[in-house]
């Protein structure tokens, strides 16, 4: 029989996009009153990825390897295609601004982010593949994000690649490689029996983050939004751009319906919640813009995603 706790983890998961919205509305219009409460950020981002962590195994991980295309194809949009791409559009349409370009690399630079794994469910995807590529790409992300950043916006701005590289061991590796371990040892039961309380305390800890955050960047935000409005739609054209061309790939690859689905909200869904605390602890205030605005299209482009599948599957 499933617990109170289990039962309002799935409630609020079903609920998610408007919780988000609700969390960056309230941090949007708190502003600077905020501000005391963002040394508790980094702890609680790396509370909620160990929770995530929790839900898989090394040896889950490691099955993925016995089939890596799909894999493969995740990384290379996520961390080679899309970062070029959204590197072009900035530079066209950002010129002058070499810290938003910072951010809207750095935005298309984020490993995937766990909310992928829910959205896999809801779109009948291989729940595992995306799981397991979270995780690897989580693991992977020190090195990775900042080998794209370098490759596309070391130039334009200087980032402390040594300080954010510590920060993604200590918010993400860290917590992670604890989760997993746990898992094993316990064989899974720690998180069977904890999850009804540790899932709903990692949901509201994500809230609390991304409320946080959002008013970090809120002054910098409005002035910089009213000032180039475009931010909007390039920053919903990158998006959807991440759903389509996982679409693309994974059909230009013949993967079966299944990964498929698993590719496109892995590519779609980014962690934009680290990507806030990287862009607010290590860049200039409005490189966290692009990834704000992000966040704010993200969650619902995915409901839109995950209704198109559930109608095709109906229909075949």
């Amino acid at each position: 029989m499933r617990s109170r706790g289990e039962i309002l983890y799935d409630y609020l998961n079903s609920r998610m996009i408007f919780f988000m919205l609700a969390a960056m509305a309230i941090g949007w219009a708190s502003g600077s009153t905020l501000d005391p409460l963002r040394a508790g950020v980094a702890p609680m981002f790396g509370f909620m990825t160990f929770v995530t962590a929790l839900k898989t195994s090394w040896r889950d991980l490691g099955h993925i390897f016995r089939k890596p295309l799909a894999l493969i194809v995740i990384v290379i949009l996520q961390h080679l295609l899309t970062p070029f791409t959204a590197s072009l559009l900035a530079e066209f349409t950002l010129a002058g601004h070499p810290e938003l370009i910072a951010g809207f690399v750095l935005a298309a630079a984020l490993p995937v982010g766990i909310t992928a794994v829910i959205w896999t469910g809801l779109g009948k995807g291989d729940v595992a593949l995306s799981l397991t590529s979270a995780t690897i790409d989580t693991l992977l992300s020190p090195l990775v994000v900042t080998m794209v950043m370098m490759l596309f916006a070391g130039r334009k701005i200087e980032i402390a690649y040594t300080a954010m590289i510590a920060s993604l061991f200590k918010m993400i590796v860290i917590p992670s490689v604890l989760g997993l371990t746990v898992h094993d040892i316990s064989k899974g039961g720690f998180h069977q029996r904890y999850i009804g309380a540790l899932g709903p305390a990692s949901f509201f800890c994500m809230c609390a983050v991304i409320m946080i955050n959002t008013a970090a960047a809120q002054s910098a935000a409005a002035a910089m939004i009213r000032k180039i409005p475009i931010l909007f739609p390039l920053s919903l054209g990158m998006v959807i751009f991440g759903f389509i061309s996982g679409h693309t790939l994974a059909r230009l690859f013949s993967f079966k319906d299944t990964v498929a689905r698993s590719c496109i909200f892995c590519a779609g869904i980014r962690n934009t919640s680290a990507g806030l605390v990287i862009a607010l602890g290590h860049f200039p205030v409005e490189a966290s813009i692009p990834i704000l605005i992000a966040m704010i299209f993200q969650q619902p482009a995915a409901a839109m995603a995950q209704r198109v599948l559930t109608r095709s599957s109906k229909q075949v």
